[in-house]
């Protein structure tokens, strides 16, 4: 009996399966890390072979089918998830599910098996005497054959599109050769008739190309960024960090580190891997924006310079190195599944394939100062400095007026960065202090002045229209508090003769007169770092610095370190000037800024969080208990503690404590944070019931409720 380890991409761990029938005598070899599919709950479902053995059992189900004639995954693929998941704490599927691209469609066809009594079959699926697709069927009702063993199956992958795509550079006939240099022109073609058409020849020519082997079908091909190679800058020894210089200049440093063999470079988000990769033309992209065809084809022959994000961690092949794009970036945190931050991550995998790691960012994570590498000086930021308590004008001050009347003398570009969405943060009675909050969160809700109106909750989306008159006092002083960007915008808009645009997450205007160089100002949030670039841009301004600063997290001091950072980089060649309107000029961020220095404030973080024995000095997990019922929340909560008693050491729990925002979409929210080494952490987690709480490895944000 032989026996398969198969792991689903769902949270759970691997479950034991018999080998398909009729194929049991394959080796384990062979067996390991193909795609196979199997019955689940009813269901066909698609997992990978991990393992063999366990535990025989009459009541064990057979494999249907494996998918692929060689494996999917390596074995080096197969340990780095195991080692993911004891890292993560999380069910091997669940890792699975996280870093897996998404499986091509299933082609199901069942029938009776030949020589059994067509008597058996249930009333609807009678036509099964003869090949049927199974979608037509009702799942259970199959699954009832399948277990009665008298279903008959083939599972296959359907077949992805295909494109026509050139594979030889010439023809020695001149006419046909004039139709392969089309295709190579294109790229690829859809269908025979779309390049006779592009050619101006008859379908016949193109047939006889596809016949003589000089065209065949392909996989879509995505298209590349247009851009100019960069000449590689070379380092005498490879670093594990490098950090500061220019953008062009880590660029530069990056094309000499991967400029022979292969390589994996992992970056946080789509925009900055493309903006890279118009530098490398012999990059191939991988990441979620793809054609889920074109992300199969790379995942079965990846090799030469690969250019992905979190996940390229799982490709099949081992890499001469990994590189690790903006290593502190919040993106690399998965908001849902493990929950995992990808950096550490890519340092596990690095140790287990035996190949080095380098981090390259302009600010180091408190995470990687450690690590030995070189630090590039940095242009001195343009800063200017605006003390709220000192200057006056609201919600932009005077100075800041008059520097935004010199962008629009000189026929320039600004943007005015905004710390939130719609008009202001809440109404406020100016006579009792009544404030409209959501009936779902403890939230102030958000004034939108489009329209008539409206009040929004930006966590659980409720609305409603706001009141003429205050609900407590019958007062008619209901006024907006705390800018927004509709507050911004409508203000610039009434003092500026520049045409004004809105850049955000939620909506963004055409930028294309600004991209050919016109003057104007943009108003937008930090969505606009992974925008395009303005080429005239000469001011950035935050009119609240503050309010990207005091977030409710230990991580936000660095957060906004490194936006200010990135601010300065948005035009390259010549800095914006950057204007921070702030009651905290003396914060250590600001002075950082001031020296010109990306690694004073790291390091003065990373002090402070050692003396709290704070990550990185130790790891950090939370742990979420919610309810509707606030009573029933906090005995949740109090009951984990409780199971900690007399395991957990002085220090190593912290909590249970409301969450920052500790209502949110109706759920009371309590946090209970556990701090250790990850072997210590595991087993605190063991004396748990992890049905009972939410698990967040590793967290970077307190506010919110957990995705499942």
């Amino acid at each position: 009996m032989r026996l398969l380890q198969v792991a689903l991409p769902l949270p759970l761990p691997p479950m034991t399966y018999l080998a398909p029938l009729g194929q049991e005598g394959v080796d384990g070899e062979e067996a390991l890390g193909k795609r196979v599919a199997v019955p689940w709950r009813g269901e066909v479902r698609v997992g990978v072979v991990v393992g063999e053995g366990g535990r025989p059992s009459h009541a064990l189900r057979h494999a249907i089918a494996y998918l692929d004639s060689r494996p999917y995954l390596r074995p080096e693929e197969i340990l780095f998830l195991e080692e993911a998941a004891r890292y993560l704490f999380a069910p091997l599927g669940q890792v699975l599910a996280d870093f897996l691209p998404p499986f091509p469609e299933l082609r199901h066809r069942v029938r009776l098996y030949p020589g059994a009594d067509p008597a058996l079959l249930p009333k609807g699926l009678e036509g099964l005497v003869t090949w049927q697709e199974a979608k037509g069927f009702d799942p259970k009702l199959l699954d009832y054959l399948r277990e009665a063993g008298v279903l008959q199956e083939e599972v296959a992958f359907k077949e992805g599109r295909k494109v026509l795509v050139p594979l030889e550079k010439r023809h020695p006939d001149p006419l046909l050769d004039a139709v392969l240099q089309v295709l190579w022109t294109l790229g690829q073609a859809e269908s025979l008739a779309a390049l006779a058409r592009a050619a101006g020849v008859g379908v016949g020519r193109v047939k006889r190309l596809l016949a003589e082997g000089y065209i065949g079908n392909g996989t879509p091909r995505e298209p590349s960024p247009a851009g100019e190679p960069l000449k590689p800058l070379f380092l005498p020894e490879r670093p594990e960090r490098l950090n500061g210089g220019r953008l062009g200049e880590r660029m530069r440093f990056l094309a000499g580190l991967v400029a022979k063999g292969s390589h994996l470079v992992l970056f946080p988000e789509v925009s900055l891997l493309e903006r890279f990769l118009r530098h490398f033309p012999q990059a191939k992209p991988y990441h979620g924006g793809l054609s889920r065809e074109a992300r199969e084809a790379l995942f079965r022959q990846p090799g030469g310079l690969i250019f992905a994000t979190y996940g390229g961690l799982l490709l099949p092949f081992t890499p001469d190195s990994l590189v690790v794009v903006e290593e502190g970036s919040e993106s690399y945190k998965l908001p849902s599944g493990t929950r995992a931050f990808v950096p550490p991550l890519a340092e596990l995998r690095a140790r287990l394939l035996g190949v080095p790691l380098t981090y390259l960012s302009l600010v180091p994570a408190v995470e990687v100062l450690e690590k030995p590498g070189l630090a590039f000086p940095v242009p001195k930021p343009r800063v200017l400095l605006l003390d709220l308590r000192k200057e006056k004008g609201y919600p932009l001050v005077g100075r800041a007026w008059a520097l935004l009347r010199q962008v629009e003398e000189k026929g320039r570009q600004a943007l005015v960065l905004s710390p939130r969405l719609g008009y202001s943060a809440l109404l406020l009675c100016a006579d009792c202090g009544y404030k409209p909050t959501c009936p779902n969160c403890a939230l102030p809700l958000r004034y939108h002045k489009g329209g008539r109106g409206e009040l929004v909750c930006h966590q659980c989306g409720h609305r409603e229209p706001p009141p003429v008159l205050c609900p407590e006092c019958g007062s008619p002083l209901l006024e907006p508090k705390g800018p927004g960007l509709e507050w911004l915008q409508e203000e610039l808009k009434e003092r500026l003769s520049l045409p004004v645009y809105r850049y955000s997450k939620e909506g963004k205007d055409d930028l294309g007169p600004l991209l050919k160089g016109e003057p104007g100002v943009v108003v937008g949030t930090t969505a606009f770092l992974r925008g395009p670039v303005l080429p005239e841009l000469a001011l950035v301004l935050l009119p609240y610095a503050d309010g990207f600063l005091y977030d409710s997290d230990f991580r936000a001091a660095e957060r906004y370190h490194r936006l200010l950072w990135a601010l300065t980089e948005l035009r390259p060649g010549r800095r914006p000037l950057l204007v921070l309107q702030t009651y905290t000029p003396d914060h250590p961020v600001h002075q950082a800024l001031l020296e010109g220095s990306v690694e004073v404030f790291p390091w003065r973080e990373k002090a402070l969080r050692e003396a709290l024995d704070y990550p990185p000095k130790v790891r950090m997990v939370k742990l979420e208990v919610a309810h509707r019922k606030e009573e029933r929340a906090l005995e949740e909560a109090y009951g984990l503690l409780s199971a900690l008693k007399g395991v957990a050491r002085e220090g190593e729990v912290l909590g249970p404590a409301p969450a920052p925002v500790p209502r949110v979409k109706g759920m009371y929210i309590f946090h209970l944070l556990l701090k250790g080494s990850t072997e210590r952490l595991r087993e605190l987690l063991s004396r748990l019931d992890r049905r009972r709480f939410k698990l967040d490895p590793d967290p970077h944000r307190f506010v919110g409720l957990l995705e499942d």
